[in-house]
């Protein structure tokens, strides 16, 4: 691209607003807000990935464009806990190890309780 052109052409920042009416403009700022708190939250990676695809309305004229834009994002995710379980032979998954002995636990309430105040009258 020469100087000359250079001068000529409108920024890309306000083509950008121009396209489908300022909507694009509006989405890919909602967008990269999403993908800046998703990286907050799980301090990975994400990118915001704007393509537009240029090509002639008709073969009649050469001054008739046609731009449309396509966004992709790649979001980052929180990392999911690891569960540990137990297999069986025939595919099930069991929460506790089939092979244990069971033992048959109960809590104990170890709160203590006011000691009961005697109303007697001293005289």
């Amino acid at each position: 691209m020469t100087e000359n052109a250079e001068n000529k052409c409108t920024p890309f920042s306000q083509q950008l607003a121009y396209i489908n009416k300022g909507t694009l403009d509006a989405e890919l700022t909602e967008t990269l807000a999403m993908i800046i708190q998703a990286v907050r939250e799980t301090r990975k990676k994400g990118s915001v990935t704007l393509v537009l695809s240029v090509e002639m309305l008709n073969t009649r004229t050469d001054d008739q464009m046609k731009v449309t834009p396509d966004i992709k994002f790649n979001k980052p995710k929180l990392d999911l806990a690891d569960t540990v379980m137990f297999s069986t032979a025939d595919g099930d998954l069991l929460r506790d190890d089939p092979d244990q002995m069971k033992m048959d636990l109960k809590v104990i309430d170890t709160t203590s309780k006011p000691a009961p105040i005697s109303l007697q009258q001293h005289g």
